[in-house]
C-alpha cells in the first residue's frame, strides 16, 4: 500500500468518524434543548419571573445531560472504544467542560449582545464548539 493510499483511507475513516460524531452531536442537541426547555418551563410554573439566571441554569443542565448521553453514544458507536471508562469519562468530561466554556461565551454573546433568543443562541453555541469536541475527543479522550 502506498503512502497516499494510507493517507486517503485515514482521511475517509476520519470523515466517517466526524459524521458519526456530528450525528451523535445532533442527538445531544435534541437532549440538550429538551432539558433546556423543560427546565425553563418548570421555572415558569413556579414563578412568573424569568431571570437570566434561569436561562443559565437551563443551559448548564442541558449541557450535563447531553454530555453523559454523548459520551455513551460516542464511546460505543463513533470511536468504538473498549478503553477504561474510569480513564475516558473524566477526559471526555474535561474536553466537554472546555467546550462548554466556549459554548457559554458564544451563548452569552448571542443572548446579551446580539439580542438573539435563547434557543437560537443555544444552537449557535453548540455548532461553534463541535469541532473542538471532535478533535480533542478523538486525539485524547478515546485514544
Amino acid at each position: 500500500m502506498t503512502s497516499a493510499e494510507t493517507h486517503s483511507q485515514r482521511a475517509r475513516r476520519n470523515l466517517r468518524q466526524f459524521v458519526k460524531f456530528a450525528l451523535v452531536g445532533g442527538t445531544g442537541v435534541i437532549v440538550n434543548l429538551a432539558v433546556f426547555n423543560a427546565t425553563m418551563r418548570a421555572w415558569e410554573l413556579f414563578t412568573s419571573d424569568n431571570p437570566l439566571s434561569a436561562k443559565y441554569l437551563a443551559n448548564a443542565l442541558g449541557f450535563v445531560v447531553s454530555v453523559l448521553t454523548n459520551y455513551a453514544l460516542n464511546r460505543r458507536w463513533t470511536f468504538r472504544s473498549r478503553g477504561d471508562v474510569s480513564r475516558e469519562l473524566p477526559r471526555f468530561f474535561t474536553v466537554s467542560v472546555v467546550a462548554y466554556l466556549a459554548n457559554l461565551g458564544v451563548f452569552t454573546l448571542c443572548l446579551t449582545r446580539l439580542g438573539v433568543g435563547p434557543n437560537p443562541s443555544q444552537l449557535v453555541a453548540i455548532a461553534a464548539v463541535m469541532p473542538i469536541n471532535f478533535v480533542a475527543n478523538k486525539l485524547w479522550s478515546f485514544r
